[in-house]
């Protein structure tokens, strides 16, 4: 070994004792059947570690960080980054698990509108144009961005549950004159972002599955899913909230 290396990796493993460290920002995980699958948001992919790397970051997430190398080895493929406060061992909250969905209970009698219809058409085509030109990371950011503007705080704590199931049977009513094929990102990024031009909130949710693996998203507020039905989304494991 030479003296670089030996003193990049002498540096890297006393980062560990310098600063708190925490899960990069642009990846969240979850657990299913025994295994860790991430997504990372930045580079638009879902992936799997090494079952040794795996192995280094559960001895982290559980408070035995093991060797320097382990912890070193995490670093080298930004898992984990420093952090001002050691944040990140937990995984993002999740709205409760879903009991109710508004496709199943709600016969609609919502009578569609033209400026419904445009709304919708306008939301579906920019949602459609950002995700073919921007990383999921930028959509996302936006989306937040948007929905915090339009619903603060203090809307949320007093949302109208009637409201909510109204406009998103609205949506629903006026999307098949949408002429782009649906699909679960696509329109549960335009459902959230058209409640929120309402002044309603919704969450949008990423689950996964493992065995086969398949990747799903819906919108949700509180514990009802509005764009799916509630067996659907179960057999998805949540890993990460927007």
């Amino acid at each position: 070994m030479t003296n670089q290396v030996r003193r990049k990796a002498h540096l890297l493993a006393g980062m560990k004792k310098m600063m708190p460290l925490k899960l990069h920002d642009d990846l969240s995980y979850c657990k299913v059947d025994g295994n860790l699958i991430f997504l990372d948001i930045q580079n638009d992919r879902y992936f799997r570690l090494s079952t040794d790397l795996e192995s280094c970051f559960v001895n982290y997430l559980e408070g035995d960080d093991g060797s320097h190398r382990a912890i070193q080895r995490l670093i080298e493929h930004r898992i984990l980054i420093g952090a001002a406060t050691d944040a990140g061992r937990i995984p993002v909250s999740l709205p409760g698990s879903p009991t109710r969905s508004a496709m199943e209970e709600q016969v609609s009698t919502h009578r569609t509108s033209i400026s419904e219809v445009l709304d919708t058409f306008a939301i579906v085509c920019s949602t459609q144009l950002l995700l073919k030109t921007r990383r999921l990371k930028h959509v996302l950011a936006r989306l937040a961005s948007y929905r915090e503007k339009r619903v603060p705080q203090a809307l949320i704590s007093h949302q109208d549950k009637s409201r909510t199931l109204d406009a998103t049977a609205a949506f629903r009513s006026t999307r098949p004159y949408v002429p782009i094929d649906t699909c679960c990102l696509l329109d549960s990024i335009a459902l959230v972002k058209f409640l929120a031009k309402r002044e309603l909130a919704a969450k949008l949710v990423f689950g996964v599955t493992a065995t086969p693996f398949s990747a799903h998203c819906w919108a949700q507020y509180e514990t009802t899913v509005l764009n799916d039905t509630v067996g659907h989304v179960l057999a998805h494991t949540p890993i990460r909230v927007i």
